[in-house]
């Protein structure tokens, strides 16, 4: 190549280059600086968002040995007389890179863990990343409050907590959103079975942020030990401690009691019932309790404003008393759309059931409650002897949605209930007739439910108006997959098929299914057939596990709207909208298949329940359609 064809080459090259936008100018300088600094604070604000819900740096966290070697890169380039590619630009806007004392740098190199190793993926928050790149980002940056509302701490964060205390200081005076091991539960353990976080430590961490607890927005905990949470719950039930008047959100999590029911010492004062926040939060919305004792007559857990409550993995000897528990239901009915209660729920020793009649705690214990607003409940692990008086209680004329995880036990009475004329609609007049449970319902879910076949066909015959249904095969009996097929026409007994006879369906308004531990070859099955009886599904799920094959996979994509995979693990749960909380109950709760495909639009995705996903727990009550998913 000569010299013409070479300048010509690097020519045409420039000029592919010029309007690139992912190759810097020449000249060293910054368009994005000419934004008014209004528009770039909100490019922060929505970057910062995405970061928070996982939908930036999509390759993955960035590692501490990464990163520090980045930043000695900046250091070096911007020192002197700016080496590299690194240039200042001159006027208003300075892109001069920062290294003054006391920067972001500086304060996540202190707490950095010892234990963990060099290499350990740390993803920086996108505002600390956006507050190291110029003066004038950091100016604008730390400036910019909103930007530091949101403190999330793990293991991987050390004393003295500089972060913490930067993010305190810049949030100024708006409401604080905290989560306090999310990504690595407190109290896990080292190589040496040390606590990566000691008690000592979380300690101190709560005494940076107890006295801002008037300005908790919502707090999240979530704990490997009960002596971790312990630290927590004594932390803000000091009489010191403000009402958390701006709290609207309350998430606790102990992993340690889902793993094994946790029982203390008599005396034990990890066993004490706590009262939180000088008993006052009165604009809690969401409350998720797992594995935690707390006192159930404080205030808070009557807020006029509940929306959600989740109880989780209490023992009989921590839970509220009957007449306690629905006093909570009762305070909150007007407000409450979501209920959820996995292996918790009222006590039912025998104290509960032998109140004397004509005390006011018989009456309360004793009438219906009416939950006029509630939409979607879940009842995972309640054995029937529980289960039946509880649904007794309560009115749910507006329920769309209701997922059971049940265990071996003779549920009958609890089917009796759920088809029998139980519920009024709420809207309607006075001379209406009552209706069954499921007959409003819209989506259901079932993860265990020992029943004969005759109550499955009841439970179907009552289910007019459902739309979305999540069936875990594994833990059920093949009858419920069987009945959703159609019913032949009737058949003259030398002749041919009557095909004046219309097929008898179950579920007619149903368009969406998830199901699992099944084949592929079943489910093409009941999409051809419930097709050719006219009431044909819209969308279809199944785990990754099931094997489709790619035949199959094709014949359903054209012949559905949707057809897709969902992801399932022993512990996780999925919420409505296809996101996880964590591992277990954390990540996790009801309602797994309602999905943002087929969950009602009014229903909302705000503060909706994480669900469970299908195969968890390894329920035996089913049994029966081993041979179902593995037959092809």
């Amino acid at each position: 190549m000569d010299t013409t064809d070479h300048e010509e080459t690097n020519a045409q090259r420039s000029q592919k280059l010029r309007n690139n936008p992912f190759i810097p100018p020449s000249d060293g300088s910054c368009p994005v600086n000419q934004f008014p600094p209004e528009i770039l604070s909100l490019i922060f604000e929505y970057g910062t968002a995405a970061d928070i819900l996982d939908e930036a740096d999509k390759k993955g966290p960035l590692t501490w040995k990464e990163f520090w070697r980045r930043v000695g890169d900046r250091e070096d380039e911007g020192s002197g007389e700016q080496k590299g590619q690194i240039q200042e630009e001159k006027g208003e806007h300075e892109t001069k890179v920062i290294k003054e004392e006391g920067s972001d740098a500086e304060c996540e190199r202190s707490e950095y863990p010892s234990g963990l190793s060099h290499n350990s993926e740390i993803r920086l928050p996108f505002q600390m990343v956006v507050s190291q790149v110029c003066r004038h980002w950091r100016t604008l940056a730390l400036g910019t409050s909103s930007l530091w509302t949101r403190i999330e701490v793990s293991c991987t964060h050390q004393p003295p907590y500089e972060q913490v205390i930067a993010f305190l200081e810049r949030s100024k005076s708006l409401p604080l959103d905290i989560c306090i091991g999310s990504k690595n539960l407190i109290g896990l353990l080292d190589d040496r079975g040390e606590p990566v976080v000691s008690k000592a430590n979380l300690e101190m961490l709560f005494t940076l942020l107890v006295p801002h607890v008037p300005r908790w927005g919502s707090i999240e905990v979530n704990a490997a030990s009960y002596e971790h949470m312990y630290a927590f719950l004594k932390a803000v039930s000091d009489r010191s401690v403000p009402p958390a008047s701006q709290l609207r959100v309350l998430q606790l999590y102990c992993e340690e009691s889902e793993d094994s029911i946790v029982t203390f010492p008599i005396n034990s004062e990890l066993s004490d019932h706590l009262t939180l926040f000088s008993g006052s939060a009165p604009r809690l919305q969401n409350i998720r309790l797992c594995g935690v004792r707390v006192d159930w007559s404080q205030s808070w857990l009557r807020s006029p404003c509940l929306v959600e409550l989740q109880l989780a993995y209490h023992l009989e000897d921590f839970r509220p008393h009957w007449p306690t528990f629905f006093a909570m239901l009762r305070a909150t009915a007007p407000t409450l759309k979501r209920l959820s209660l996995e292996m918790a729920g009222p006590s039912v020793s025998l104290g509960d059931w032998t109140i004397g009649p004509g005390t006011l705690e018989w009456s309360d214990a004793n009438s219906s409650i009416l939950l006029p607003q509630l939409i979607q409940l879940e009842l995972a692990f309640i054995p029937p002897f529980e289960i039946i008086p509880l649904l007794g209680q309560l009115c749910m004329p507006s329920l769309k949605g209701l997922a059971l995880k049940l265990d071996d036990g003779d549920y009958a009475d609890l089917v009796t209930y759920l088809v029998g004329p139980t519920t009024i609609p709420v809207a309607s007049s006075s001379q209406a007739q009552p209706r069954s449970l499921l007959r409003g319902l819209e989506s259901f879910k079932l993860a265990g439910l020992l029943c004969s076949d005759e109550s499955i066909k009841q439970m179907y015959n009552e289910l007019v108006n459902l739309e979305s249904l999540n069936l875990s095969m594994r833990h059920l009996s093949s009858q419920f997959l069987e009945d959703l097929r159609p019913r032949l026409p009737q058949t003259l007994e030398d002749g041919p098929p009557d095909t004046t006879v219309p097929h008898q369906v179950f579920l007619p308004c149903l368009t969406t299914l998830f199901i699992s531990g099944i084949s592929g070859y079943y489910v093409r099955s009941l999409v051809q057939e419930r097709q050719r009886a006219g009431v044909p599904l819209r969308m279809v799920f199944v785990p990754y596990s099931v094997f489709v094959h790619s035949e199959q996979e094709r014949w359903l994509k054209e012949n559905l709207e949707k057809f897709d995979y969902f992801e399932e693990s022993d512990d996780e749960y999925l919420n409505d909208y296809g996101s996880s909380i964590s591992s277990s109950y954390r990540s996790s709760s009801l309602y797994g298949g309602w999905d943002g495909e087929s969950a009602p639009e009014e229903w909302g995705a705000e503060n909706s329940f994480e669900e469970w996903d299908a195969e968890d727990d390894g329920i035996e009550s089913g049994g029966e359609n081993d041979s179902i998913e593995s037959e092809e």
